[in-house]
């Protein structure tokens, strides 16, 4: 699959499954969970793919995005509109020395902990890590 790098490409929870309490009563709803690879921190500076910096499972995003109705934070984490961390990534690929990002293999926390998430929109496809 498609590795990830800062051209774009997304991480998202799969389905509206990070559930945040909104005001004013708390009610728990569910909303979708994004995460955009362009805004990552922490990103493999010497490795480009198409002359843009690569993601590795040490690469976070450090705002998702999705669940700004519920202010009163996850049910699980307490938070909302929080990082994301890849957990996985490619078995073969290392990006100094940690697993590179690739499509459907990069399983997140989505807003912290309070949700799982899954890189699925692709952010390049020139470059393939199995």
């Amino acid at each position: 699959m498609t590795m990830a790098c800062m051209t774009g490409g997304e991480v998202l929870t799969p389905g509206p499954i990070d559930i945040c309490k909104m005001p004013p009563r708390g009610v728990p709803n569910p909303f979708m969970n994004i995460g955009t690879w362009l805004m990552c921190v922490d990103f493999v500076v010497d490795v480009l793919i198409n002359s843009s910096p690569s993601c590795n499972t040490g690469t976070i995003i450090p705002e998702s995005n999705g669940d700004q109705a519920g202010t009163m934070g996850g049910v699980i984490s307490g938070t909302f509109m929080l990082l994301v961390t890849p957990l996985t990534g490619a078995f073969n690929v290392l990006l100094n020395g940690l697993p590179a990002n690739n499509l459907g293999m990069t399983v997140t926390l989505s807003n912290d902990t309070n949700t799982m998430g899954i890189y699925s929109i692709p952010s390049q496809t020139d470059v393939i890590a199995l």
